[in-house]
């Protein structure tokens, strides 16, 4: 036992040993002692931590808007993830505005309620748009409609709405719904059996597919349908007509949308009343047919994704029957509608046994016929009445001859126009004529057409003229103006109509322009920006992180954007010369559409382009965009006034630097000392690894840059400055005080130098959202117009290099936002040169052309100053 204690009694004199190496190693000198904290440290720390998790927030809500707003894009969100969107962005929208009131003492909490108005105001309108999915087993096609494709698949969802909606002819029926499916599979144990079946199987082991889906489909098969599913299905074939027959066809969900799954389920046709059961379960077993599983493997979708509902419809005893393409799927840009058309039941229309009748409608001119192929068609498929379906031959009189007249032909176009219109994009349609000529719509489905448009005469042309082809797509499109380069803000006042903007760095300054811009190409930004954001809510073109942009593209010179690829172009586009991808919808997307566009407007429209704490109403906030821009610029101003806690705070002393005769007390919250040097009371530069104060640092002790000594000033100027008690010869011990707050990746520096005094307040990482700078100077020994000449030369150094600034007499306030991590560095350094080589020229600036010679001189680097 004293051995332990003996040993526990080492272990820990040698941990303290190490402790007190640590604190105490410093060159022998001898005034090294602990530093202690004073009263507002943890204060400090504790609102910078909040900062912190703030900006975390922000990238997260940016990120889930940029997320939300490509999947609508690309037409793939479905409902469950636009919910589940929606409710990430609330509780992250929520911590949000808390990190914000932890590091402000709770002076922001009205903002909860404005979150919570918004919230409230999203869900009832979902809530009014989308009913909770229906339980029912068997679900009669009177009451679907598409709000219910989660529970009976696009096929039967569409047909409901053609048919309760649209008011348009449509065959009775049932769906048996994706309920019924999963109590089918449930009752008899099926799915950890099939599950078992599925695991191992691979595109590469065609044998193992077959023998898995002979198993798993005579499972099925040998598996019994619930007595109460049973009793629902023949009960609806019983109000539809006993004596009637039906078709008995899939409709899973996923089904004929963004996967069409074409031809790769079973249809059952003329069925009876007696063999509904059996064709039930044989359309749910070929979701494990052969082809189905190869189809799924290749398409990656997984079984669970695709609960199988079946479609059971009347059958039409078909005189003719086809299909209807709303617009040309291999040249869409003729603005042509497609019929196809064949004697009898449907089936050979497009199964390509044989050619059938094809007509070409002009849209652009009301469906007038401009083409007809009439092959000789020797066989049709009828029904059987012995059940299913036979193929028999045709009249001689009739091979030769249109299946179907001109005057139906033009009811199907109206048909065609009106359900394209219904569902807001190309369709692709199955309809049939009885014997009576009734028209019956059997199926819509959305039409796949990657809209490929030819390159071939004028990409060639347009390749020659590449400016730049390395961009990155923050909101997709292509559009032509000319370039309108943008140095500074006010600039954007003459911004014209249909120009492209071009810009160093993402700024929320351009939303003001959005509407009047035909693009827009940043050279820094990140396509979860709020600038990027409203692009896109806009649809206009938007490429980031293209490299020297300015240096390539001539203000005023015509260009064109190919955001799509990247890519600027010479010259102003032929729309023929680009490609253009239409984005495959999801089979869910058409239907929820509305509901989509509805629940986005309170989400990510941005109100507030311009922040003024003053002039704002709880009732400016409309979206959560708004709240998101105004929080993150409210935080920024926040953690500015951060300094004003620095006085008589105990804090680490840096060393003065013979370049740099200030006293700098720095305070480290998070990372921005070295570890060995934490506990010292006096530390070199060289310990700080805060990367925004290094790069201030760097400019500070620039070459050419003097903190002491005189400079050339101006007599009149001289005498104010004497009269006033001012020592001109350099920075004196009790003038020159620096009171520094830093981390790993924030500054925030206070400057007290004589008679003026300026503070630097800067986040500089690898998010170009994060990073920014403020500044903000005034002061001086001199008479105003000279304090206010001073003002001006900032200014226009500042703007020289893209700063936002405003002057009010000798006050310069000046920011930027948005850059990425070596510009934001690169500015700081600039920012550095700049408070040394000012510090006197409040006197020295004795006019305009004076002014002017100053300023021409640093952007040269003459930093001393010096006359030829």
């Amino acid at each position: 036992m004293h051995m332990k204690i003996n040993s526990l009694i080492k272990k820990t004199g040698s941990l303290l040993k190490k402790v007190e190496r640590l604190v105490y190693r410093r060159n022998n000198a001898p005034d090294i002692d602990l530093l202690i904290p004073g009263d507002n440290y943890l204060k400090l720390r504790s609102r910078y931590y909040s900062y912190k998790n703030l900006l975390l927030k922000n990238n997260e809500l940016l990120d889930t808007l940029s997320a939300v707003d490509e999947e609508i894009e690309t037409k793939t969100i479905t409902l469950p993830s636009l919910k589940s969107y929606l409710s990430r962005i609330f509780d992250t929208s929520f911590s949000f505005i808390q990190s914000l009131n932890d590091m402000s003492d709770n002076r922001y909490v009205h903002l909860f309620d404005v979150l919570e108005r918004i919230k409230t105001k999203t869900e009832a309108e979902l809530q009014e748009e989308y009913e909770e999915p229906v339980r029912d087993w068997v679900l009669p096609v009177e009451k679907i409609t598409a709000r219910n494709t989660r529970d009976t698949g696009a096929k039967a969802g569409n047909l409901g709405e053609i048919r309760n909606m649209l008011k348009m002819p449509a065959p009775r029926g049932f769906s048996v719904t994706v309920w019924a499916y999963r109590e089918f599979m449930s009752f008899n144990n099926l799915n950890q059996r099939i599950e078992a079946l599925l695991a191992p199987l691979s595109m590469n082991d065609p044998d193992g597919i077959d023998l898995a889906s002979g198993k798993i489909q005579e499972l099925i098969m040998r598996s019994r349908v619930p007595n109460l599913i049973e009793e629902q299905i023949l009960r609806e074939a019983d109000r539809i007509g006993k004596d009637s027959r039906y078709s008995v066809r899939s409709s899973a969900v996923g089904e004929d949308g963004r996967i069409s799954f074409a031809g790769q389920f079973k249809s059952v046709l003329n069925v009876d009343r007696g063999s509904l059961i059996d064709a039930y379960k044989q359309v749910l077993a070929s979701k494990y047919g052969r082809r189905a599983l190869f189809y799924r493997l290749a398409k990656k979708v997984k079984d669970k994704d695709m609960p199988m509902a079946v479609f059971v419809l009347e059958m039409v005893n078909s005189r003719a029957a086809g299909v209807l393409y709303t617009l040309n799927p291999s040249s869409p840009d003729k603005d042509e509608t497609i019929i196809s058309s064949v004697w009898g039941q449907g089936q050979y229309a497009v199964s390509g046994t044989i050619s059938p009748d094809m007509f070409i409608l002009d849209r652009k001119n009301r469906g007038e016929i401009v083409s007809k192929i009439i092959p000789s068609k020797d066989m049709k498929m009828i029904m059987d009445p012995s059940g299913g379906i036979k193929e028999v031959s045709v009249p001689v009189e009739l091979r030769e001859v249109p299946s179907v007249s001109d005057h139906e032909i033009a009811m199907l176009y109206d048909f065609s126009c009106l359900i394209e219109k219904h569902f807001e994009t190309p369709q692709d349609i199955e309809w049939a004529i009885d014997e009576r000529g009734q028209i019956w719509i059997l199926q819509t489905r959305p039409l796949h057409i990657k809209r490929v448009i030819s390159r071939s005469d004028s990409v060639a042309m347009y390749e020659k003229r590449v400016l730049l082809s390395e961009g990155e797509t923050a909101s997709r499109g292509v559009a032509s103006g000319p370039a309108y380069l943008v140095d500074r803000f006010e600039q954007l006042s003459n911004f014209p109509e249909g120009a492209v903007l071009v810009a160093r760095s993402s700024s929320n300054e351009y939303v003001k322009v959005m509407q009047s811009a035909a693009a827009l190409v940043i050279e820094t930004g990140s396509k979860t920006s709020h600038l990027a954001t409203v692009a896109r809510e806009f649809n206009k073109p938007m490429i980031i992180n293209v490299k020297n942009v300015r240096e390539i593209i001539d203000g005023g010179e015509v260009v064109t954007v190919d955001a799509n690829a990247g890519r600027i172009y010479r010259g102003r586009s032929d729309s023929q010369a680009f490609v253009k991808h239409e984005p495959e919808a999801s089979d869910e997307y058409f239907l929820i559409e509305k509901i989509v566009k509805k629940a986005m407007k309170n989400i990510t429209p941005l109100n507030l382009t311009t922040i003024n704490e003053a002039d704002i109403s709880l009732q400016d906030f409309q979206t959560v965009h708004d709240i998101i821009r105004y929080v993150h610029e409210i935080s920024v101003k926040e953690m500015f006034r951060i300094g004003e806690l620095t006085e008589g705070e105990g804090s680490t002393q840096l060393l003065m630097s013979e370049l740099v005769p200030m006293y700098f007390y720095v305070i480290d919250l998070d990372g921005g000392i070295v570890d060995e040097a934490k506990f010292l009371r006096k530390i070199r530069p060289e310990h700080i690894v805060s990367i925004p104060f290094n790069a201030l640092w760097r400019g500070m002790t620039h070459e050419g840059v003097r903190w002491s000594g005189a400079v050339d000033i101006d007599v009149g100027g001289l005498a104010s400055v004497m009269a006033r008690s001012f020592v001109r010869t350099g920075v004196t011990e009790k003038g020159g005080k620096v009171y520094v707050i830093i981390t790993d990746q924030y500054v925030n520096l206070s400057v007290k130098l004589a008679y003026h005094f300026s503070i630097i307040d800067a986040f500089c990482g690898e998010s170009y959202i994060n990073n920014y700078i403020n500044f903000r100077f005034q002061g001086g020994g001199a008479a105003a117009e000279g304090r206010s000449r001073r003002a001006m030369f900032i200014k226009e150094i500042m703007e020289a290099y893209n700063f936002r600034v405003e002057v009010k007499g000798d006050l310069v306030i000046a920011d930027l936002k948005g850059a990425s991590r070596k510009e934001t560095e690169e500015k700081l350094d600039i920012l550095g040169r700049l408070m040394g080589c000012s510090r006197q020229l409040d006197m020295a600036i004795s006019s305009i052309d004076a002014k002017d010679w100053y300023v021409k001189a640093f952007l040269e680097g003459n930093y001393s100053f010096t006359h030829e």
